[in-house]
Formats: C-alpha cells, sequence, structure tokens
C-alpha cells in the first residue's frame, strides 16, 4: 500500500514539473518581447534566467524518471544520482546566469537606457504570479534535483519582484539606475542559491556524512547496546531518495547471541536517523580487535 502512494507522490511530482517547464517556457517568451520593447535589463535579466529555467526543469524531469529505472548488473546502485548530477548543473547555470546579469548590469550603470516603465510593471506582475504558481507546485519536495529547480524558480520570483519596484520607481520618478542595480541584488541572492546548491551536492557525490549526524555519538549508542564490545570502519552516507544509510564492523562479545544484538543495533540506528545500516559481526577474541573494545569505555567515550 506504501509503494502505491509513493508511486503516486512521483507521478504528480513529475506530472507538477512538466506543468512548470511548459508555462516557465511560455512566459519565458512573452517576458524576452517585453524586454526588448521596454528596454529593461530587469526584465530580460529575468527572461534569460526563465529560458535557464526551462532547461533547468527539462534536467529535472529528465533526472527525476531517470532515476525511476530499476538497478541491473552493472548499475547495482540503480540511477539515483542522476538527480544529484543534475542539481549540480543547475547550480553551475546559475553561476553562469548571474555572472551575465552582473555583467551586463554594469554596462548599464555608466549609460542607463531609457526604460518603459509600465510595460515592466505589467510583465513583470504576470511573471510573479505565474512564478508563484511553479513555486507552490515545486514546494515540499525532499529530493535535491526538485530543490534546484526550486532555486531557479525562485530567483524568478525574485526578478518578477525587482522587475516590478524598476518599473514603479522608473515610472514615478524616470530614474533609470534602479533597473540595473536591482537586477545585481537578484545575481546576488542566486550566486547564494548556487553555492548552496554546488556545495551540496559536491558533498552527496562524495559521500559525505550528513551534517546533522555526529559519528562520536552513534558509536556511543551502538557501544551501549548489550553484547557490543566495540566497532570499526565506520561510514555513514546518503542515499539517492534522501535516506541515511551506515555500514560498520561490530566488535560482539558472543558471536551465537548476534541476531539479538543486530536486532538492537537496528532499532538504535533506526531512532538516530538512519533508514538503512549494513552491520558486519566480529568477535572481540581476534586479536585485530582487541583495541577496538576501548570505544565502549563510557568514560572513555564522554
Amino acid at each position: 500500500m506504501s509503494g502505491q502512494h509513493q508511486h503516486q507522490g512521483k507521478h504528480v511530482h513529475h506530472h507538477h514539473l512538466d506543468m512548470a517547464l511548459v508555462l516557465t517556457a511560455v512566459f519565458a517568451i512573452v517576458e524576452f518581447a517585453g524586454g526588448w520593447i521596454s528596454n529593461s535589463l530587469a526584465l530580460l535579466a529575468d527572461a534569460v534566467h526563465m529560458s535557464s529555467d526551462v532547461v533547468a526543469l527539462g534536467i529535472a524531469a529528465f533526472a527525476g524518471r531517470l532515476a525511476l529505472r530499476p538497478a541491473h548488473n552493472g548499475m547495482t546502485y540503480g540511477y539515483g544520482r542522476a538527480k544529484v548530477l543534475a542539481a549540480q548543473v543547475n547550480g553551475v547555470a546559475l553561476w553562469i546566469l548571474c555572472g551575465w546579469i552582473v555583467w551586463e548590469a554594469f554596462g548599464r550603470m555608466s549609460e542607463p537606457p531609457e526604460v518603459r516603465g509600465g510595460i515592466v510593471i505589467v510583465v513583470g506582475f504576470i511573471g510573479l504570479v505565474i512564478n508563484i504558481v511553479i513555486l507552490k507546485w515545486l514546494h515540499g519536495a525532499d529530493d535535491i534535483n526538485t530543490r534546484a529547480a526550486y532555486w531557479h524558480v525562485l530567483g524568478d520570483m525574485l526578478g518578477s519582484v525587482a522587475a516590478i519596484i524598476a518599473g514603479v520607481v522608473i515610472f514615478m520618478t524616470g530614474w533609470m539606475p534602479i533597473d540595473p542595480i536591482l537586477s545585481l541584488l537578484v545575481a546576488a541572492i542566486l550566486a547564494w542559491g548556487g553555492w548552496n546548491l554546488l556545495c551540496e551536492t559536491t558533498s552527496e557525490l562524495m559521500e559525505a556524512a550528513p551534517l546533522d549526524i555526529d559519528q562520536l555519538k552513534l558509536e556511543k549508542l551502538m557501544c551501549g547496546v548489550e553484547g557490543v564490545a566495540g566497532s570499526h570502519h565506520i561510514h555513514i552516507w546518503k542515499l539517492p531518495g534522501g535516506e541515511r544509510a551506515l555500514s560498520a564492523h561490530i566488535v560482539v562479545e558472543n558471536l551465537q547471541c548476534w541476531d539479538q544484538t543486530l536486532a538492537a543495533l537496528q532499532s538504535v540506528l533506526h531512532e538516530a536517523g538512519l533508514e538503512h545500516s549494513t552491520l558486519q559481526p566480529e568477535s572481540d577474541t581476534l586479536p585485530c580487535n582487541q583495541h577496538c573494545c576501548e570505544p565502549c569505555d563510557h568514560e572513555k567515550v564522554l
């Protein structure tokens, strides 16, 4: 039953990505036209960003479907990491986009062109409404691939807000530099989002331990289980679906009681937020495991 709900959730998720892709592509064309006619960098920057979002959403949708392919000989882990790779590509795309916006903004600050504020306000408002709808579709996703697409759309929304503000200021005061100034602000926010994506995806591809998991605390918890004399070769990482996994060698006092010890260890690890664990039992009588008993001296751990 849970598998059926999960399948339905993934179907709805891909449907939202598809709808977001189509809606973004249509409005990117409209915004390009509006930015060209009004001569607004804020609108043109947002239109370019929306065009990059078309690519970003397309990559996210493709990677999401690719990740659903089952594991097979040669790809025993399946294709789940495709979503992480897609998110990293989108993070790099955000930085390239920021570079273009900054380049254009500084060029326009030296010689601010005439901008038609009324058109900027109208097109910016339409873009804001569309981006809010798309953000609602993508909100709450727990995978990094969709969060990357979410950041692109959030940047669009901020670009629309900047375009509206710029249009109002220009329409009321005629002060043209507000257009590139606000574009720089949007670029700074996007650069921050792109940096976060690159850091998170790089850590995941490097199989880094999740930041909220404390290995020393986990060792202490495992050593508190009856029958455990020590542990070593502990590895913690995040699976493509977002679940946390652990593998470790467990030094036990009595191998004949391993079934009970294993059940207790898995319960402790599950409560600590580790959904998957692979534990290898080893006897504490082996010479190579004599030193592994030391971590389970609670006074030394504390």
